[in-house]
């Protein structure tokens, strides 16, 4: 028997729609609070067109409250079929991130999110996004941080995710040169304890989160914000533009 390989991985793992997961990202009281202010924070203001690049079941889109001259790609078809449901009036395209199917210079803003550690070589990636963009086009790329500790233990507990652990800044900044300048970076949620106490896989323990927890996770998440060096947040996020040698 043939040994999986990284996209039989991703495949098995992302290759269907998971319309739990999008209830949760978007409906459930605590984590789509956070989820919208992780996002808006990272990717607005937003260009005048924009490419959602591995936009799942379109999530991203829905807290950005994005729908005009937006457009969502992903390498899933049954993701997009969902994506398509929840926001008719987006364009969702089906294809690659290493060979986007879009002309040169055909958006002025990217968002990247949760996608680059997926990706064993993304130079081509980046190099896909220099190309689509306009010449003063921006990329975000919102990432995991692989020295978190949550982060991490997610990383090792789940194969899929093991490329989390090389995540940092050092390392985005570097796959993003030469083709880009990157502008500034920051972190956010220094221990994201929210997606842990709300998920909704504790429900099938029969243990159902609790609205009137939200306070106390709080509390958590405040005191680990105070202990944690930023070095160490959960998550990343840089923002970069066209470089001129690109």
């Amino acid at each position: 028997m043939a040994t999986p390989t990284h996209v039989d991985l991703l495949e098995e793992s992302f290759g269907n729609a998971d319309p739990d997961h999008f209830r949760w990202q978007t409906e459930d009281p605590v984590v789509s609070r956070e989820e919208r202010a992780l996002v808006r924070a990272a990717f607005e203001p937003l260009g005048e067109r924009v490419l959602d690049l591995g936009c799942a079941e379109g999530a991203t889109l829905i807290h950005l409250g994005r729908t005009k001259n937006a457009t969502g790609l992903d390498l899933f078809p049954r993701k997009l079929a969902f994506a398509r449901l929840q926001l008719p009036h987006v364009e969702f395209v089906e294809g690659s991130a290493d060979k986007l199917p879009f002309p040169d210079g055909h958006f002025d803003h990217i968002l990247i999110r949760d996608v680059i550690h997926h990706i064993q070589d993304p130079s081509r990636v980046i190099s896909e996004c220099a190309r689509v963009l306009s010449p003063a086009g921006r990329l975000d790329i919102l990432e995991p941080n692989g020295r978190n500790p949550m982060i991490a233990a997610h990383a090792l507990l789940n194969p899929v995710e093991r490329l989390e652990l090389r995540s940092s800044v050092s390392y985005l900044t570097q796959i993003l040169d030469p083709a880009f300048c990157v502008s500034k970076y920051e972190r956010f949620q220094p221990m994201p304890v929210h997606r842990l106490a709300f998920h909704p896989r504790l429900q099938s323990f029969g243990l159902a989160a609790l609205p009137a927890l939200a306070p106390a996770v709080k509390l958590v998440e405040a005191a680990f914000g105070r202990v944690l060096p930023r070095a160490a947040w959960a998550y990343i996020h840089l923002r970069a533009f066209k470089s001129s040698r690109a």
